[in-house]
């Protein structure tokens, strides 16, 4: 019985998890225009998600395809995004400024739409890299999605803004976690998110599908 190194568990683990910080490094360095955030967290997706289904194939070749194919898209949602962002920003302390009841109400419901812009957004890029539609029938899904799947939602937003909350926390949990982001904490978080992914995306797919071409929904 011939011994298979490359069948070794911890070989294929060590593999995964060294494609894993490559992705990381390459999705940063997308990023740093800002404006090429959604492009690039869209191209880690489309990775990701094969990955989780063992059909990554060539990781750069994957990925610099699903940035170049996913750009105008994913970039309109990121800015929309982050116009709707600054609005939230912007009414959420003017309802604190308030104060009394009317305040505290006022930002509560704040609360509430901001976790679902942030879910929604952590649906929309995904299904961007996964689905070919326009961007008002790609945000019209990770609304339904949002609402429908909300114990996945809750849990994708707990991963999501746990990571950068927790991280953000104090300046020893930055400095501690800036080196751990560089490497592979976008990439995990994916990683994750796309794990759960794969179980919702089952309410357009209906059953295990090959990941090497988008679909309409």
């Amino acid at each position: 019985m011939k011994f298979n190194l490359m069948d070794n568990v911890v070989v294929r683990a060590l593999t995964k998890i060294c494609d894993m910080m490559c992705l990381n490094v390459i999705w940063l360095i997308c990023c740093i225009p800002i404006v090429t955030i959604g492009a690039s967290t869209a191209a880690l997706y489309s990775v990701m998600l094969k990955m989780v289904k063992n059909e990554e194939g060539y990781i750069f070749k994957s990925f610099f395809k699903a940035f170049k194919e996913n750009f105008r898209q994913s970039t309109v949602i990121w800015l929309l995004f982050v116009l709707a962002g600054v609005i939230w920003w912007i009414d959420f302390n003017f309802a604190g400024a308030l104060g009394g009841q009317a305040g505290l109400v006022l930002r509560v419901l704040f609360v509430l739409i901001g976790f679902v812009l942030v879910s929604v957004f952590i649906y929309a890029i995904p299904l961007t890299a996964r689905y070919v539609n326009p961007v008002s029938a790609t945000l019209k899904n990770a609304l339904i999605l949002t609402l429908g799947r909300l114990p996945y939602t809750v849990l994708m937003f707990a991963v999501t803004a746990g990571a950068l909350i927790g991280s953000a926390w104090n300046t020893t949990t930055l400095m501690f976690a800036l080196p751990m982001w560089f490497f592979f904490g976008g990439s995990l978080v994916a990683w994750i998110n796309s794990c759960i992914l794969r179980r919702v995306f089952v309410i357009f797919e209906g059953s295990e599908e090959d990941d090497n071409t988008k679909e309409e929904v």
